[in-house]
């Protein structure tokens, strides 16, 4: 018998500053397991966490205020109803759907099909959406036999997307086991091979060698990765690496520079950011 799912809810809407104030606790109090829904015509986002327990929820409403109540048995059916995404569009060559019917009879690019409503990303986010695009344009001048790791993979989406854009082999981890059970099942759901999906701490080396690495991460997890991914990259490899908000832009940017790398560009939207980088020398 598989294990009980989340029973319980806990929500709080809140400014860009709160967020930003409470994102490092958030982590660690939700292992990392939180959704922001930011709508754009709306200044306050919604913060949400599921919780197995009625402890678990009434601990972070005590700690961060909000509000906690008691799933309903068709939980899972009303969140998918409300969080079902527009395709999109990334470049000529790759559409993310949220259902099989989303896809166009007559296409040309390829189609992901990501379910809505998983709390590891479906490309609806900024970051997600921007990583996407740079992963897109940045594989275009790849020669055939490229190598990709994504770091903290969620759902996938990303180390997906990137065989959609000719990796020969992409690593994918993540340090939830959820998160890699989702992402193989939405491996399976688009019938990708070759993505070795792992329970690893992203902050550490991997065994291999990559010419692309993707991160969506927050920002101090992802300053704590930077030293292990210099035993990692190719030659002219390239970094794309979002979740960072803008407020923590300059701490970011100073891990970068500490640890040798280059920024290249940098993207904004809204109060995210992403970022590409490399290596100095390359």
């Amino acid at each position: 018998m598989g294990k009980a799912g989340p029973n319980y809810i806990w929500r709080k809407a809140a400014n860009a500053q709160w967020l930003s104030a409470n994102e490092t606790p958030l982590h660690e109090q939700t292992a990392g397991l939180y959704a922001v829904i930011d709508r754009p015509e709306r200044q306050r986002v919604v913060v949400e966490a599921f919780c197995k327990t009625r402890r678990v929820a009434e601990r972070l409403q005590q700690v961060f205020g909000g509000s906690s109540s008691h799933l309903a048995r068709d939980w899972k059916t009303r969140v998918f109803v409300a969080t079902k995404t527009k395709p999109l569009r990334i470049g000529r060559r790759l559409t993310v759907v949220s259902e099989e019917r989303d896809i166009a009879t007559n296409r040309t690019a390829a189609v992901l099909i990501i379910p809505a409503g998983a709390a590891f990303g479906t490309g609806e986010h900024a970051t997600t959406a921007m990583s996407l695009r740079m992963l897109e344009r940045v594989t275009r001048s790849l020669v055939p036999g490229w190598r990709m790791l994504d770091a903290g993979t969620g759902s996938g989406i990303l180390a997906l997307a990137g065989r959609c854009f000719g990796a020969s082999e992409v690593v994918a981890i993540d340090n939830d086991r959820l998160a890699i059970s989702t992402a193989k099942e939405n491996a399976r759901r688009n019938g990708i091979r070759r993505v070795q999906f792992r329970i690893a701490d992203v902050t550490k080396p991997q065994p291999s060698s990559f010419d692309i690495v993707t991160a969506n991460l927050y920002s101090e997890l992802l300053i704590r990765t930077l030293p292990a991914w210099l035993q990692n990259l190719r030659p002219r490899a390239r970094l794309i690496l979002s979740g960072v908000m803008r407020a923590q832009e300059s701490d970011v940017l100073r891990g970068l520079r500490k640890n040798g790398y280059v920024t290249r560009e940098t993207r904004r939207r809204g109060k995210w950011i992403a970022l590409l980088c490399s290596q100095k020398r390359g």
